[in-house]
């Protein structure tokens, strides 16, 4: 069953483009990630953005955030943001 997780992201008072940067970076990443349907990231405003992840199954992300987090990317971006992100993942409702 396909999932789609969401990361939302605040980025601190003049880190925006570092944070676009670090996004340009690891998002093409995420793309070659075992089991990635697609990735994309968007914008809301100045420092809010959101990251929308395509995966084949759960087990894809838990993989995900383990190798993320095993590379130091996670403290790299949280450095960036006011917040740990809002990670929240939805089953994709194939037959809609």
């Amino acid at each position: 069953m396909h999932k789609m997780t969401t990361f939302e992201l605040q980025a601190k008072a003049g880190q925006s483009e570092e944070l676009l940067s670090f996004l340009k970076r690891i998002i093409p990443e995420t793309r070659r990630f075992k089991g990635n349907k697609g990735a994309e990231a968007s914008r809301l405003s100045e420092s809010k953005f959101i990251i929308i992840v395509y995966w084949e199954h759960e087990d894809n992300l838990s993989d995900y955030l383990s190798w993320r987090g095993e590379r130091g990317d996670f403290k790299m971006l949280l450095s960036f943001l006011i917040q740990a992100p809002t990670i929240i993942t939805y089953e994709v409702l194939e037959e809609v």
